[in-house]
Order: C-alpha cells, then sequence, then structure tokens
C-alpha cells in the first residue's frame, strides 16, 4: 500500500515529540491539532495554507512558531 503524501507531515511533528490528532481541511487553508507528548497539551495550529503547498522547512516553521506563541 502506498503512503500517503501527507505522512511527511505527520513523521515531521513527530521528531518534534508531537502527535498529530485531526486535520480540518479548508478550501485556503488547513488546521492542525496536535498533541505534545511531553506533558499532554493540545495545540490547534492554524496553517497558512495547505500542508501539499508547504515545504516540510516551511511546515516545521509554522508549528515552532505557533507552540511557541502559545506556551
Amino acid at each position: 500500500m502506498a503512503r500517503s503524501k501527507y505522512t511527511k507531515y505527520k513523521d515531521a511533528l513527530e521528531k518534534m515529540g508531537l502527535k498529530q490528532l485531526d486535520v480540518y481541511r479548508y478550501s485556503d487553508k488547513e488546521v492542525v491539532r496536535v498533541l505534545r507528548l511531553s506533558d499532554g497539551r493540545v495545540f490547534v495550529i492554524e496553517l497558512p495554507k495547505k500542508r501539499d503547498e508547504m515545504s516540510i522547512d516551511e511546515f516545521v516553521k509554522v508549528v515552532k512558531e505557533a507552540i511557541s506563541r502559545k506556551h
């Protein structure tokens, strides 16, 4: 079975110590809900555009910035 094109984004979250819970897809953006494994805190991160329109580095940067703001 082929892996989804979104698996690389999920893997990037796991490397940051996060678990992807949900993804809400809209016509112009996506909202990702993640669980920080170290303390069980849940974050809702609004991406500026769809994941497949972002590089992995750009995705990681947006996630890190969102978590640091909500820390």
